[in-house]
């Protein structure tokens, strides 16, 4: 077994096993998982990222991508042929270069597009170089081995397609037609995107749900392993803003989250290297890995009609329907069910402590 080179063999294998993980594969297919990268970085698989409408806020999270680093992937696995976020040349001198990489590439390169594609009065509201984007995408996706989408904007539209849609923008899907794999999020996690890729490398295009999503990422709705979950079956709910209970961990379904109506694994995966993610930070979840929560999903801090609220505790008990509640058992599940259930019964009565015989209710 080789290298890639500049990598040790140890951090070289280190990134295999990373990748294999991000892939939802076991251990036993890092050794296929290093000669599809030393094949990769003998051929350096091109890729063409084109950003269209939208903040640029998924290459940003792509560059804090922490093991493999964007430099790694970009670097020793992958040729990234034309990026103006990140690429040195501008002007003409760039767009010679797309329509170069365009012809001679054909067939064999990545399309990733980043962004919404503007397609009202023949695309006027986006054009690079004099020239509509949306006929730079088209020949893009026609001339591509894969089409991929990052970021809620070009997958569905995104903030650019918020009512009224002056622009008449959309997504790459509703653009070009046929298989495009959809990678979701404001912006998507770095994982989503790397591991991605080393599953197009591998096996090419992953297995998608009903809207283009790897289901690897988007196979479960955040409230399935939302850490909130427990007092969510207790009837504990956030009523408002600045009081106790967002700190005491009740459930931010009354104020906005749409956890049961969006998939993810950000519970799970957590953000900016497993430190954090929004529900964990206090925030409720804004649905971005869903089409249309721009719209659908607004405002940010009222509850959807949809979400199934839980007033009061069950008479036996709480039951998680199936969810896991990340390494909670369902002892220590119990146990802080019922702290929370004696927390809410002592602030009805006035904060005062009800003390009860052994065996009353």
């Amino acid at each position: 077994m080789g290298k890639i080179k500049g990598l040790s063999r140890r951090q070289f294998l280190k990134i295999c096993g990373t990748m294999a993980a991000l892939a939802g594969l076991s251990d036993a297919y890092i050794p296929q998982i290093a000669r599809a990268l030393e094949k990769a970085a003998a051929g350096k698989a091109p890729v063409i990222w084109l950003n269209g409408a939208g903040c640029t806020g998924c290459t940003v999270s792509l560059a804090n991508s922490d093991y493999p680093t964007v430099a790694e992937v970009v670097l020793d696995v992958i040729s990234l042929r034309y990026s103006e976020t990140l690429m040195a040349a501008s002007g003409h001198v760039a767009e010679e270069a797309l329509e170069h990489d365009l012809e001679a590439l054909k067939g064999n390169y990545i399309f990733v597009l980043e962004g919404a594609i503007p397609t009202a009065e023949d695309g006027i509201y986006c054009q690079v170089g004099g020239k509509p984007f949306v006929e730079i995408v088209k020949e893009a996706a026609a001339g591509a081995k894969y089409n991929v989408a990052v970021g809620a904007c070009a997958c569905w539209g995104g903030i650019p397609a918020a009512d009224p849609n002056p622009t008449g923008a959309k997504g790459l899907q509703e653009v070009i037609g046929g298989t495009v794999v959809n990678i979701p999020g404001c912006p998507p996690h770095p994982d989503w995107m790397v591991g991605t890729i080393v599953n197009v490398l591998l096996f090419g295009v992953p297995e998608l749900d009903e809207l283009g999503r790897p289901k690897l990422y988007f196979g479960q709705k955040i409230h399935d392993n939302c850490p909130r979950r427990t007092a969510y079956e207790s009837g504990l709910f956030v009523e408002k803003w600045a009081a106790d209970e967002p700190e005491m961990l009740y459930c931010l379904a009354k104020v906005g989250c749409k956890g049961q109506a969006t998939a993810s694994d950000c519970p799970v995966r957590q953000w900016n290297s497993g430190v954090n993610w929004c529900v964990k930070a206090g925030a409720p979840c804004a649905g971005c890995t869903d089409p249309k929560f721009y719209n659908d999903f607004s405002p940010l801090y009222e509850p959807l009609p949809t979400v199934i609220l839980e007033e009061e505790p069950r008479a036996e008990g709480f039951s998680t329907g199936g969810a896991t509640l990340l390494g909670v058992g369902a002892a220590a599940a119990g146990g802080i069910g019922g702290y929370l259930l004696g927390t809410k019964k002592e602030k009805k009565e006035g904060g005062r402590k009800t003390e009860r015989k052994e065996g009353e209710k």
